[in-house]
């Protein structure tokens, strides 16, 4: 469990292995020197796998960053290799370009083109990439190979499949490519650690991936009848729990209150790592060239956020981000205390031992370094009045405290010009947690929006609207009956007034007072409320996990929550195992997850002593990152 102890799941460790061997036999698959021309969004997920220097070992003499150019536009690659080999995602732009180039290359003076062209699709090829390549009649001319890029592990307990624009194309263009890819991921994952002995969870598309999950292991194994591990159920993942992104969308429109959240929110964490100014980490930035204007704070270093080699990081980056200055005062006084040993060792003996912890002092005061600057960027934005006031509206707006005075609110930022996505994140979660938003406030909001932010808005609101983001209520069919947001609120104990932050025995802690909707979800399903109450009752110091309930008994405005309520058992030959084995629920997020969700579910593993929670997502969200994949694609003024 990153956080206050060592992960002691499911070893995730062979999903890189996979990973790197899979990517390995792609280059191979070209024996001679080669170019790789590299999709910029793959850059995160392959540095996570393999080095630059795994990379030149296997015949890669350069790299360059795929550019979009259209094949109108000839453009010749100055690459030093005949080879080229292009990594990509499978996206028609990608192919335009290497159209552009070829048609640059058989232009060129001689007889004969000058490259010869691979295309390993990520993670796999798609049909209406084919049909591009048969239609220019590139087939004949092109090398195609899949390179199975899955799940990227980001932590010990964390892994995601890294989707670009996830939420766009799964929700709202209804490309359902995505379910396609996690369906084959979540197989890779059964045919490494056995079957899923139970599937359930939440919502349309989280349903639908179960459906491909269910076919798509009925294909394996009418391909691979002798496949141990997809006859056999997984002797360590007793469960696979999965969640629809539209079953939720109070947690991600909300502002995370973690630390490793609110870095989030505030500089973005892409694929594991942060930009930071180079000074945080104690860089030099370069020397100004000709532009007075150059400075050691334009400069940026990438940073990889790992809680197993940063442990100053792991031991904070779940806490409310309200204690996280007082734990860093603590770790600075201790690195003090003992730097001063250094005075107290008067023997050789003694001296030699202070010499042997120097090197890990050194680390933790880097890394204490680079989290104080961090810190000290945080507060610049947590300690303004307008962190605070939007807090505040999204507060009201959980606890469903005077509706109409929030409205009133967020209209009157509309006019004070705060920046367009915080002021759509409201709207939208007063939308998701309001009974009473009248249409006709949202024509107002709407109106207000185009002409306080511009036309080019227009396009995006409509497309909120038709995500039933930014809409009225929907009413239900008539015989059916739809729950509401305020009808879960005390089933699922939403919103807790006495929540601790220091020492938090409640999930609500991520949020200073709201459980993310999501992962109260899945205490049901695993009767964690049970586990509680027997820890107090029998004032356990860990309790052992009851066996998963499913939805059985569950309050009926659960079950009339919007989104299909499944949960099923598939059938093999049993492991053996014991009730006190440490089992892993893997919790699986269709459109994203946020890092407060995971510090939610990271407190519910340190509650229990045999069951920990992993989770795996298409993608890592917060609410401007959701928003930003409909924001205009034109720069606006």
């Amino acid at each position: 469990m990153d956080g206050d102890a060592a992960w002691d799941g499911v070893d995730v460790a062979p999903l890189t292995r996979l990973a790197r061997d899979a990517f390995i036999s792609t280059l191979d698959a070209v024996p001679e020197a080669k170019t790789l021309l590299i999709d910029p969004s793959l850059a995160g997920p392959l540095g996570l796998i393999l080095d630059v220097h795994a990379l030149r070992q296997h015949g890669v003499d350069k790299m360059f960053w795929l550019e979009q150019t259209p094949p109108s536009q000839p453009e010749q690659v100055n690459a030093p290799t005949r080879n080229l080999i292009y990594l990509c995602r499978p996206e028609i732009r990608w192919l335009d370009t290497l159209l552009a180039h070829y048609k640059a290359d058989t232009m060129a003076p001689g007889d004969s083109r000058k490259h010869d062209y691979t295309i390993a699709f990520v993670p796999y090829r798609t049909e209406p990439c084919m049909q591009y390549l048969r239609k220019q009649n590139m087939l004949r001319h092109v090398t195609i190979h899949n390179f199975p890029l899955e799940f990227s592990v980001l932590s010990s307990d964390v892994l995601s499949l890294e989707a670009t624009a996830d939420f766009r194309r799964t929700f709202l263009d209804g490309d359902q490519t995505l379910l396609f890819q996690s369906a084959q991921a979540l197989m890779t994952m059964q045919s490494t650690y056995g079957l899923f002995p139970r599937i359930m969870g939440k919502g349309d598309l989280a349903n639908r991936l179960c459906d491909l999950l269910v076919r798509q292991r009925r294909e394996h194994f009418a391909s691979e009848p002798n496949h141990a591990a997809l006859q056999t159920l997984s002797p360590q993942i007793d469960a696979l729990v999965v969640l629809d992104r539209t079953v939720d969308m109070v947690t991600p429109l909300s502002t995370q209150l973690t630390y490793e959240g609110l870095i989030d929110e505030t500089l973005g964490i892409r694929n594991g790592y942060v930009d930071v100014e180079a000074s945080w980490v104690g860089a030099t930035a370069p020397a100004a060239q000709g532009r007075a204007s150059t400075s050691m704070t334009a400069a940026k270093r990438k940073v990889r956020l790992d809680g197993a080699e940063d442990p100053l990081f792991r031991a904070i980056q779940d806490n409310n981000f309200a204690v996280v200055g007082e734990k860093l005062h603590t770790v600075a006084k201790r690195i003090s205390q003992d730097y001063q040993g250094r005075h107290q060792a008067s023997t050789v003996e003694e001296i030699r031992a202070f010499v042997g912890r120097l090197g890990n002092l050194q680390s933790e005061h880097a890394s204490l370094r680079l989290h104080t600057y961090i810190v000290e960027h945080l507060l610049q934005t947590t300690r303004t009045e307008r962190f605070h006031r939007l807090l505040e509206i999204q507060q009201n707006l959980v606890a469903g405290y005077q509706l109409s005075q929030q409205l009133a609110a967020i209209e009157e930022l509309v006019y004070l010009q705060v920046p367009v996505l915080s002021v759509l994140r409201l709207a939208c979660l007063a939308c998701a947690v309001g009974t009473n938003v009248r249409a006709k406030w949202l024509e107002t909001f709407k109106a207000s929006v185009v002409q306080m932010y511009g036309y080019e808005y227009l396009p995006m609101l409509l497309e909120l609207e038709q995500l039933q983001l930014l809409s009225v209520p929907q009413v239900a069919p008539k015989g059916m009956r739809i729950s509401r947001f305020a009808d879960l609120q005390k089933p699922l104990r939403l919103v807790d007034d006495e929540v601790d932050e220091a020492s938090p025995r409640d999930i609500s802690y991520v949020f200073s007072g709201y459980a993310p909707l999501s992962v109260r979800l899945v205490q049901t399903i695993c009767q964690h409320d049970q586990v509680l109450l027997a820890r107090q009752q029998r004032r356990e110091e860990l309790p052992s996990a009851p066996r998963i309930a499913g939805w059985r008994n569950v309050d009926d405005s659960i079950v009339h929550w919007p989104g299909a309520t499944f949960d099923f058992a598939q059938e093999a030959e049993q492991e053996a195992g014991t009730d006190d084995d440490v089992k892993t629920t893997l919790v699986f997020f269709v459109g994203g997850v946020t890092y407060a969700e995971i510090a939610a579910l990271r407190l519910m593993s340190r509650q229990q002593r045999n069951r920990r929670f992993l989770v795996a997502t298409t993608s890592m969200v917060n609410g401007d990152s959701l928003l930003e994949q409909l924001r205009p694609a034109v720069p606006v003024s």
